[in-house]
């Protein structure tokens, strides 16, 4: 067997804008919703064909002028979820989010816990934009198992929280993903970085793309975490480890504030936020020319679930 496609999907967590320190802007601000996607993302996006997921989190989703953006922007595009847990009902521990850190992790959560907050989030999403959202990212990659039954039996196709070759660290419990598959995979029964061997789970994990170092942690496919050269030998990389893979996935990640200066550790400049778009553009201009597909998150579940059952989608 040898490659037949090679898809590139950008899954951008879209949160407020935050501060130096990862905390939530206080006053809080949506700068790189209502400027960044429409003024900044989008025009890279479009100049060389590439569809976006935005994930979006609760209080993106619960302000107006974010909504009214989303729905109108132009462009083909995926709107998604991505849940930081303190943030909604069970058990939400902050009801004014400016200034703000939310360092915990969903899936430390009980588990009836954790399935009712996906169920609110999910049903804000659909209040707001009228439809069903398929694909989801836990926020801080916080996500286990429980995670993945609960977005089963809502209805997604898709998680996206999966970073291979990272351990996050937590005083409840770290998440473990050191032996996650790098490519997408369905995940067994009670895992989530253990594939089934028969592609009957509903649910497609796509992990983050990234290429292990020893004794440092992974080059990650992202603007500023790593150059246009890294970003290049890491899809090299992939392509020539999975050369004998039907289908090899690039799933690009990074935060919606960083386009916008100051909004989060990353970019402190309109500088950095040039070089940050130069380098999106750049990356994302090579890819095509390399015969990459830009496709959505949804669209890379529809072409495994057709790899797998290629009698028809099921």
């Amino acid at each position: 067997m040898s490659t037949e496609k090679i898809l590139l999907t950008i899954t951008i967590d879209t949160e407020c804008d935050h501060d130096p320190a990862w905390a939530r802007s206080k006053p809080l601000s949506f700068h790189s919703i209502i400027e960044g996607i429409p003024k900044r993302l989008q025009p890279v996006f479009e100049s060389v064909g590439a569809i976006p997921t935005y994930l979006l989190t609760v209080e993106v989703m619960e302000n107006n002028d974010c909504v009214e953006v989303l729905r109108s922007i132009n462009g083909r595009h995926e709107l998604a979820t991505h849940l930081h847990s303190a943030f909604i009902e069970p058990e939400k521990k902050y009801h004014d989010y400016a200034g703000v850190d939310s360092p915990d992790f969903q899936c430390h959560c009980l588990p009836e816990v954790e399935s009712k907050k996906l169920e609110n989030l999910t049903n804000l999403f659909i209040q707001r934009f009228h439809k069903r959202p398929v694909s989801f990212r836990a926020g801080r990659f916080g996500a286990g198992p429980n995670t993945l039954e609960a977005l089963t039996q809502l209805g997604y196709k898709v998680d996206t929280s999966v970073t291979p070759h990272m351990l996050w660290r937590h005083p409840d419990g770290n998440v473990d993903f050191r032996d996650a598959p790098e490519q997408p995979y369905f995940p067994a029964a009670g895992s989530i970085v253990k594939p089934d061997a028969l592609a009957r789970r509903p649910l497609l994990e796509i992990p983050v793309s990234m290429k292990k170092r020893w004794l440092r942690n992974p080059y990650w496919f992202r603007p500023w975490f790593s150059s246009v050269t890294d970003m290049k030998k890491i899809a090299q990389y992939h392509l020539s480890r999975y050369a004998h893979e039907r289908i090899i996935v690039m799933n690009m990640m990074f935060h919606s504030m960083e386009v916008i200066p100051n909004a989060s550790p990353n970019t402190r400049s309109e500088a950095d936020v040039r070089r940050f778009l130069v380098d999106l553009a750049d990356i994302l201009s090579w890819c095509r020319s390399e015969g990459m597909q830009f496709v959505s998150a949804e669209e890379v579940y529809d072409e495994f679930r057709r790899q797998a059952c290629p009698d028809g989608l099921q």
